[in-house]
């Protein structure tokens, strides 16, 4: 019997596309949902003072990378920013207001800050101001100085009017947003474990990560750091500090928990 051609063609067809190596095949996508997720490394401590502190300090300074980029304009190809207010000016401190981007604007490091009280923010008055207004918000309540310590001498940071903020940032010097792979900060008087947290927000409003800044060693004047490094995009960072604001009746108590911040530290703001 004689095997129609067309039949013979179509089974050879048939044997070829079986023949083919598997992984010679196209593969399919990896769905998102199976992407590997960004790594978090935390670094964390706790000190009565600014000596106690400074390994930790140090170690994540050392995990985001040198150098310390200062108020260079631009973004940078590697390094990181720092914030320790010490060298604000009499005139944004205490009792002025800082302007939420003075450290994008005036000085160049591409963080602005914002809170749900009016975008209000304070940075404490030096020993020498030529008001004479009270070191570590003193001008706010006459406790304060005895309770908040520092770690770079003299100025410290709060948000007015609230306890909550956050911070957005910027190619430096420049309104074009951008992201950084790692923050930090120094607070003082954590008086409880729960209260004072760091969050870390991408550009869609998911959050990333967060953590409890840990509770101070002594009563007063102690000195707490968490810092996070990522792979991650982190465009926005939102601060809880404490469980109240400052004000002239928020003295700090076996409930009430009043914090501010010490110095900042951030990876290399990248443009996007």
């Amino acid at each position: 019997m004689r095997t129609n051609p067309l039949r013979r063609r179509l089974f050879r067809l048939a044997v070829t596309a079986a023949a083919v190596p598997a992984t010679l095949l196209p593969l399919a996508a990896t769905p998102a949902s199976a992407a590997a997720a960004p790594t978090f490394t935390k670094i964390e401590g706790a000190a009565a003072d600014a000596a106690g502190l400074q390994p930790t300090v140090d170690a994540y300074r050392s995990l985001l990378g040198d150098p310390n980029n200062g108020s260079t304009p631009g973004s940078q190809p590697a390094g990181r920013r720092e914030i320790n207010w010490d060298g604000t000016p009499d005139a944004q401190s205490a009792p002025n207001a800082l302007p939420r981007d003075f450290f994008n604007t005036t000085v160049p490091r591409g963080a602005v800050f914002s809170s749900g009280a009016g975008n209000r923010f304070q940075v404490s008055a030096d020993t020498d101001n030529p008001t004479h207004t009270p070191v570590r918000f003193g001008n706010l309540n006459t406790q304060y100085p005895t309770v908040f310590g520092t770690f770079s001498p003299q100025r410290l940071f709060t948000p007015v009017g609230t306890n909550q903020m956050s911070i957005k940032f910027f190619s430096p010097g420049t309104n074009t947003p951008a992201t950084v792979n790692g923050f930090g900060a120094v607070f003082t008087d954590v008086d409880k474990a729960d209260t004072t947290k760091i969050e870390l927000y991408d550009r869609w409003g998911t959050r990333l990560w967060w953590h409890a800044v840990p509770k101070g060693t002594t009563a007063s004047k102690s000195l707490s750091f968490l810092g996070v490094k990522t792979g991650a995009d982190v465009y926005e960072v939102r601060i809880t500090t404490g469980n109240a604001p400052l004000s002239s009746t928020n003295t700090d108590t076996s409930t009430r928990d009043v914090v501010v911040m010490d110095d900042l530290l951030y990876g290399e703001p990248k443009a996007l």
